[in-house]
């Protein structure tokens, strides 16, 4: 059996890669407009993390519930749950050796890697708005 996503699923995944992209935009301006070029870094750095995490959390899932449901009988695959794990400790890593190098600010790392949270944000405020105009004419 094959998993596959409808076009609902597609658009959303599509507006929030964008609203990701908007918010670290943002936040990049923003860490400009303050002058602080580590604080700068640490966003890319931080946003840099967070599509990678993303995009890698999005295959391991893809991975375990095609093996799963083409498995049925069987036990779970094991790789691509030991994956998810794997992916913690890549990221950790990642900062851990940014936070030592001193070349990363701290809480642009944050930020940058809340990103996904702030793209999902940006989101919320649009349907918001939709339901507003789509039933406040009424």
């Amino acid at each position: 059996m094959n998993i596959q996503e409808n076009g609902a699923d597609l658009s959303l995944s599509r507006r929030l890669n964008r609203n990701m992209l908007v918010f670290l935009g943002l936040m990049l301006a923003a860490g400009l407009w303050k002058g602080s070029m580590r604080l700068v870094a640490g966003v890319a750095l931080g946003g840099g993390l967070a599509v990678f995490n993303r995009s890698w959390l999005e295959g391991s899932i893809r991975s375990l519930l095609a093996g799963i449901v083409e498995g049925q009988d069987g036990p779970p695959p094991t790789w691509p749950a030991a994956k998810l794990i794997l992916r913690y400790l890549v990221v950790a890593f990642c900062f851990g050796i940014a936070l030592w190098t001193g070349l990363f600010h701290p809480l642009g790392m944050a930020i940058g890697f809340a990103s996904f949270a702030g793209g999902v944000m940006i989101e919320a405020g649009y349907q918001i708005y939709l339901a507003f105009k789509l039933y406040g004419s009424e």
